[in-house]
């Protein structure tokens, strides 16, 4: 037989299939549940039924346990209160014959002899009794001598230390070992071999104290046996409370067989042989003999002669006590019968209530599962419809016409989905613009650096190679040189301008911040840039440079050489793009902020190239035939650097009316600070005087050498030069060298520093480089040279850190 869904498989839907197997599942797995859910219970109950008198009886057991329990306990309690009682008389009688003793000796002392003195407190001491006149006072010397025994004569004077009792202890011994460490204390004596002594009694307790001035000790004994009648009174009094103000069954016997205790008075004071009733005898021995040790002990009820009685003992082994409770269990016999029935009603309930449940449930869950059924395909078709139209639009679900949570978080899905392909289109198209725009940069920049180097080369090369005409005038040669070192310079500037960015762009472009003079900054800046406005020809442009602050004031935190690079950046940019007026450069103290702002009446800006002048590689006219050339680095690096300190850099501009740029750094002072460029200025060297110095010159570029050597000439220094570090060490082996210039870009220069050292340990080395080693390398530098310069080289530097290491 094929199953429902074979036979019309093209008609079926999936609602319908959901439907038929739900239901199949559901009203299986309920009925089959119910079904063992019964047939446990049945189980149960007969489980319970087998084990509730067990757990009945076993919690008589506890209770009978824990009454017993009480008992004992009570008992231990009188006991220890016998024993504070027994050391209280003990502590009195002793401490009374101690006051005596040390009465006598405060009377007698320095009057008559010690042996006198003695005599006196020992007949006031000898006839002191107490307990019933067998209690007395003796005394030994700390060194175990007998001195008084009152009932013991012959120990007196005797060496005691060997002495031993009935229980074989060493009395005398103990004390005086006790004695050496405390002025006082209580002792009791072991009974392990249960001897009693001549006053019938077990367990001894004494207390001694010291008498320091003849080296006694006092002391006393007495045996807690005497106080075992009135406790055991008291207990028997306490068991004949309970029994008469509660039904509990309590009974003592002794070990011997005598009935100590008994809710029948009349057997009590009678052996169990004595009983007339044989169950009564019968009982009592039974319980006399499982009590033979000192445990608690339980009786079953089939082991007596009484099956309905249960009983628990307990032995107190001191007394030769068994005392025992008992209990009837007819009603617990009758609590059994009453808690099966109740337990067979309650499952009888249960299984009618499972009935009632299943058919119940059968019926909501076919109502609920039709409700639910159409409800989703409500869902399904809204589904459907959406697919339908996705390919050929972007419309969404309606979520709110969907019923389930699933199905709602799946059309929201859909729809991110249709939102993100909107979002990813137009960001493709604008990507597609940006890479073409990138590209155009891309080609633009090249172009534009290409004019920048090639300039500056070709004048360069054009003018070096003018200067090799012969009868030049000096004024000729003079200007070709201006122009020469002017398009050399410009041509540095190019490359610091993509170290710097690729610095700025890579994280490795270090701040270095310290105090300095902002006036002073000013007032150099002035004084290059009314050179740079004769080079480029504006003599006629106005430059002002305006301070708000003294010097004092404005010495501020923060890094001089950059701050520099930013406001020649903008003044610069500023004589470039100004034809005519004036160039005003600004600072002023606002809200604890310094803002520099440099002012021109040059082209401006218009609003739309103000939003791109400070990205890279653009400038505000970006066209390969742009009248002003760059290549539009400056900006940008100008912006990251105001960043880096802390700052920020914007612009304001009007269109054929000007810009003004501004600069935003923390205004931090610090007066009494001497600033960078004072410090600069006061480090510049003075002795310029090199005469007997020698100086070794390793460099493999002719051009360098030579460069160093026409600087070096006016201080009348001996320069050797070599290019490679094996020919320097033969130098410095055969003569001797104050300094040597060792150029970083030869090759294994760890190598050849290394071999300098060993052999020429004393000479000082400097360093010599292309690269910017004080952001790189600076700790390396200062623990390895003594001193370093850049290229391209600089006169004033070289002379500078000449002369700081030779001086």
């Amino acid at each position: 037989m094929k199953p429902f869904w074979a036979k019309s498989k093209q008609n079926l839907s999936i609602n319908k299939a959901y439907l038929i197997i739900y239901l199949t599942l559901t009203v299986g797995f309920i009925v089959g549940f119910g079904s063992i859910w019964v047939l446990k219970e049945f189980s149960d109950f007969n489980h319970e039924s087998e084990s509730l008198k067990s757990e009945h009886i076993e919690k008589q057991k506890q209770i009978l346990r824990h009454k017993v329990k009480e008992y004992v306990n009570f008992i231990e309690y009188q006991k220890s209160l016998s024993n504070l009682r027994a050391q209280k008389n003990l502590i009195n009688f002793v401490h009374q014959a101690h006051a005596i003793a040390s009465n006598i000796y405060k009377v007698n002392k320095n009057q008559v002899s010690n042996f006198k003195i003695k005599n006196q407190i020992k007949e006031a001491i000898r006839p002191i009794r107490f307990s019933q006149k067998r209690g007395y006072i003796f005394i030994n010397t700390i060194s175990g001598k007998g001195v008084l025994y009152p009932l013991n004569k012959e120990k007196e004077g005797q060496q005691l230390l060997s002495l031993k009792d009935i229980n074989k202890n060493y009395v005398i011994r103990n004390e005086v070992n006790y004695l050496r460490k405390n002025d006082s204390v209580f002792i009791q004596y072991p009974n392990n071999y249960k001897i009693k002594n001549k006053y019938n009694a077990y367990k001894k307790i004494s207390y001694l104290i010291k008498f320091k001035p003849f080296d006694w000790y006092l002391g006393s004994y007495t045996y807690l046996d005497n106080f075992s009648n009135e406790i055991k009174n008291e207990t028997l009094k306490h068991f004949h409370n309970v029994c008469k103000n509660t039904s509990e069954n309590i009974f003592v016997y002794h070990k011997n067989g005598t009935c100590i205790f008994h809710k029948n008075s009349d057997l009590i004071g009678k052996h169990i042989n004595e009983f007339k009733n044989t169950t009564d005898r019968k009982f009592a021995s039974r319980i006399i003999n499982s009590n033979s040790v000192n445990n608690s002990k339980f009786l079953k009820s089939d082991s007596l002669h009484n099956s309905n009685l249960m009983v628990c003992t307990h032995l107190v082994d001191e007394w030769d006590w068994i005392i025992g409770l008992c209990i009837d269990t007819n009603e617990i016999d009758k609590d059994i019968v009453i808690a099966k029935q109740n337990l067979k009603k309650k499952v009888s309930y249960y299984i009618f209530q499972i009935i009632l449940l299943v058919l119940a449930t059968i019926i909501s869950l076919y109502f609920t599962i039709k409700l639910l059924l159409k409800r989703m395909n409500q869902n399904f078709i809204s589904f459907n419809n959406f697919f339908k139209k996705a390919t050929s639009s972007s419309n969404k679900i309606n979520i709110e016409k969907l019923f389930f949570t699933e199905f709602k978080e799946l059309a929201s899905t859909i729809n991110q989905m249709i939102e993100l392909r909107s979002v990813k289109e137009k960001e493709l198209q604008i990507a597609i613009k940006k890479a073409e725009e990138s590209d155009r940069l891309k080609s633009s920049f090249l172009a534009n650096m290409s004019h920048e180097i090639r300039t500056p080369m070709n004048a360069i090369i054009g003018f070096s190679e003018l200067l090799q005409q012969e009868n030049l005038p000096n004024e000729t040669k003079q200007q070709f040189y201006s122009h020469i070192r002017n398009s050399g310079n410009s041509l540095l500037n190019l490359i610091n301008d993509i170290i710097d960015f690729s610095k700025i762009e890579s994280g490795e472009l270090k701040i270095s911040k310290t105090y300095f003079c902002l006036n002073h900054l000013f007032d150099e800046l002035s004084f290059i840039f009314d050179e740079i406005k004769s080079q480029k020809e504006k003599q006629h442009l106005e430059l002002n440079f305006t301070k708000e602050l003294d010097n004092s004031e404005s010495t501020i935190y923060t890094d001089p050489l950059r701050l520099k690079q930013i406001i020649t950046n903008l003044i610069d940019n500023a004589i470039k793009f100004t034809d005519n007026g004036s160039i005003s450069i600004h600072y002023q103290l606002i809200q604890n902020h310094i803002i520099i702002s440099v002012k021109d009446t040059g082209i401006g800006i218009s609003k739309d190239q103000l939003k791109i002048i400070f990205n890279q590689f653009r400038q505000a006219d970006d066209s390969h035939a742009r009248k002003y050339g760059g290549t539009g680095l400056g900006l940008s690096i100008s912006k990251k650097l105001a960043f880096l300190l802390d700052g920020n850099l914007w612009v304001e501009s009007t269109p054929q009316e000007g810009s003004t740029f501004f600069i935003k750094i923390p205004y931090l002072p610090k007066k009494n600070q001497i600033s960078t460029l004072q410090l600069h200025a006061k480090n510049q060297p003075t002795n310029l005087d090199f005469n007997n110095k020698r100086i070794l010159l390793i460099d493999h570029d002719y051009k360098n050498s030579e460069i160093i050597e026409q600087i070096l000439k006016p201080t009348g220094a001996t320069l050797q030069i070599v290019q490679y570090p094996d020919d320097a060490i033969n130098k410095c082996k055969q003569n001797a060298f104050d300094i040597i210039f060792l150029d970083l870009e030869t090759s294994n220069n760890s190598e050849i520093l290394a071999n300098l050292k060993s052999n020429v340990s004393e000479v000082k080395i400097i360093a010599q480089t292309a690269f910017d080693m004080v952001s790189k390398t600076d700790q390396t530098l200062k623990s390895e040279f003594d001193g370093f310069i850049s290229n391209p080289i600089d006169k004033n530097e070289l002379l500078e850190v000449l002369n700081k290491t030779i001086n």
